[in-house]
């Protein structure tokens, strides 16, 4: 077990190494072997301090995910740090590299901090739902105050060491050699007087009480609104540290983190990052090694060609942008220039900035900027027939059929994470592996698709809005519909959504019979969205209003029938989670989990929810199933959940499974 952590000894100095790539994650095998490794520093009469250092990974990127799921073992990370408050020898953290979540939590445990100036510090556990779990919720406002403490616990602020607010979590900042460093601060301790103070025990941070009390009710007013339960109970934590023992605030955390991390909220946004990382493995032991990608060769023009090429410039890619209309090219140059002008931080090198990246773009006749290029993404039709050597990798980036590689970018594609990899009926493994070079260039995150040219994205809102459309069919208020879409935390209510993007393709989807398509009614009425000024809202610079004629045309239909926000919601979900399971089930896609990643970094749904297929599951299989059965639309192939619910059910599972 000892074998993670390293010990030696140097001028007076242990050294505890942690020694377990790639992040040294606080597991239980290493804060037990840590416990032991103190143990042994305290009992060797050659060691006056004790040295926490990383073991060239950094000093520690956090908690072992796995235990979130598992529940955390004894020796737990708040008995670490407190073994540290109570070490008879000094504690000095030597920090480099990411010192993250509970990383941090046990070097603010130390007795005292240095840093290398490439140390990055954080405390991000409210992205996952949770307050700190050992102590950090305590001691960083000793430290440093109520200002920076809520700003890194509650608006996740990382902090470089070299950043003037870090000064006051560190005692010192290494020239270059940290370990030599360390030991010349330990020999000043050994000068001084007195022993340094535990962190527990300093109260640097509650000098200006009046100026601290501000800052919590600053906070109070900015989350007042938010559903978000891990930031009220830091909040809490974080008022109540000056005010009472700093036992009975630790006993206060643990009670927040032990009540957070059983909400559902925390239960999806872990989803969410498992999910994520999940999504990246695509069987990368069966995938060559290509080559990086360096330059692509961009071929056709338009507003998605525009969206690729900044997305690649800001990744520092080269790209041949081609066209085969001279003036349809000159457009896109402007297009591109002016998006630049927009997306690229304003400062007094914006303009250089600009230009370092339109400096990477060539252009010209669609056959001529293929050569030199690493792979080929056609953004247009009409582009297919363009020569290219045999093993140049292309891929169809637009909406159309795929046979080999096909690459969907969630839109806006400068702006956002997600690409879906359509593996095609003739795709081979290089492509793939080309394909994933490219999303690792682009920093996009990759989700691996099998068709012939649909999206996961484009599934589950085609279903969303098939389900929208079967509400209003039996008589909810479109309105209402997107009322309650938003005040469940989701701000792409669909009609509203329809209204942005046009309403005239949505018009052009199939429904059963005796089902509407509404999309298609209001172009018939001349209200096609919001570039005309008026779809199911109007729209004005003010930007959408509710129209009561709208509501007037749709009643002269169908019969109104108000339905109460959970139901909307549910069924709503389980709309999206069954078309899910068909396409798990037609080998569309590979896990429950990549739809909800895509879902997530595609359709704009809250992060928080983990996605359709989670939040189901959260809600329970059985009760969505049994709305769904009965809700009486002639729409009973959609409507009707597929067999895998049953079996889940049955089994006492959700979606999880899949």
């Amino acid at each position: 077990m000892t074998d993670v952590i390293g010990y030696a000894v140097e001028q007076g100095v242990a050294f505890l190494s942690l020694t377990a790539p790639p992040g040294n994650a606080l597991t239980r095998g290493l804060r037990a072997a840590l416990m032991e490794m103190i143990d042994r520093a305290e009992e060797d009469p050659t060691v006056q301090e004790i040295a926490l250092i990383g073991a060239g990974y950094g000093f520690s990127s956090g908690a072992d995910m796995g235990e979130y799921q598992t529940g955390f073992a004894e020796p737990a990370l708040r008995d670490l740090c407190a073994r540290l408050d109570f070490a008879e020898k000094p504690v000095v953290a030597a920090l480099a590299g990411k010192v993250s979540g509970a990383g941090l939590e046990l070097a603010l445990a130390a007795h005292c901090r240095i840093a290398a100036r490439d140390a990055h510090l954080a405390l991000p556990e409210i992205r996952l739902g949770l307050p700190p779990m050992a102590g950090g919720s305590q001691r960083l406002p000793r430290l440093a105050g109520a200002k920076l403490a809520l700003e890194m616990l509650v608006g996740a602020r990382g902090l470089s060491a070299l950043a003037p607010d870090a000064r006051r979590l560190l005692d010192g900042l290494s020239q270059g050699d940290l370990r030599r460093d360390v030991v010349q601060f330990c020999r000043q301790l050994r000068a001084a007087e007195t022993p340094p103070m535990p962190s527990r025990d300093r109260r640097a941070g509650f000098e200006d009480m009046a100026a601290y009390q501000e800052q919590i009710a600053t906070a109070r007013d900015r989350i007042a609104g938010s559903e978000e339960s891990a930031a009220r109970r830091i909040l809490a934590l974080v008022e109540a540290a000056p005010l009472v023992p700093f036992e009975a605030g630790l006993a206060m955390e643990e009670d927040a983190f032990t009540e957070c991390l059983a909400s559902d909220s925390a239960q999806a946004l872990r989803h969410a990052f498992f999910a994520e990382r999940d999504a990246r493995r695509f069987g990368g032991a069966d995938l060559p090694t290509v080559p990086s990608i360096e330059r692509i060769a961009l071929l056709g023009g338009g507003a998605l060609a525009v969206q690729i090429a900044a997305a690649a410039l800001n990744a520092g890619l080269a790209v041949n942008w081609g066209t085969r209309d001279a003036a349809a090219r000159e457009d896109g140059v402007a297009q591109l220039r002016q998006l630049f002008a927009q997306i690229v931080p304003i400062g007094e090198d914006a303009g250089d900035r600009v230009e370092t990246r339109m400096a990477k773009l060539r252009t010209g006749d669609s056959a001529a900027m293929v050569e030199g290029a690493d792979m080929i993404l056609h953004a247009a039709r009409g582009q297919g027939d363009v020569p290219a050597p045999p093993h140049l990798v292309r891929a169809v980036a637009m909406q159309a059929r795929v046979d080999a590689l096909g690459l969907r970018f969630a839109p806006p594609v400068f702006a956002t994470r997600l690409v879906e990899i359509i593996h095609g009926p003739e795709a081979d493994p290089r492509q793939i592996a080309t394909a994933l070079a490219l999303a690792d260039r682009l920093k996009k995150l990759p989700v691996h698709v099998t068709s012939t040219g649909s999206s996961l994205a484009g599934s589950l809102m085609a279903a969303l809005h098939r389900a929208a459309d079967a509400l209003v069919d039996l008589g909810a208020d479109p309105y209402a519909v997107d009322r309650a879409v938003q005040a469940w935390g989701w701000q792409a209510p669909p009609f509203q959504t329809r209204d942005v993007m046009g309403l005239a393709e949505f018009g052009q989807a199939e429904r059963a019979d005796g089902a509407q398509n509404w999309s298609a009614a209001m172009v018939q009425e001349g209200r096609s969205g919001r570039s005309a000024g008026a779809g199911f809202y109007n729209w004005s610079q003010g930007g959408a209003s509710e129209d009561p004629a709208v509501q007037a045309h749709l009643d002269a239909i169908r019969k109104p029938q108000p339905m109460s926000d959970s139901r909307i919601i549910t069924l709503l979900l389980g709309a999206m989670a069954n078309e899910g399971t068909r396409m798990l089930d037609r080998g569309m896609a590979r896990r429950a989990s990549d739809l909800d990643v895509v879902a997530m970094l595609g359709l704009k749904f809250p992060r928080d929810r983990g996605g359709p297929m989670k939040a189901v599951s959260l809600r329970g299989l059985f009760p969505v199933a049994t709305d769904m059965t009965r809700m009486g639309h002639p729409d009973t192939a959609f409507w009707t959940p597929e067999p895998v619910w049953h079996e889940l059910i049955k089994n006492g599972r959700s979606f999880d499974a899949l």
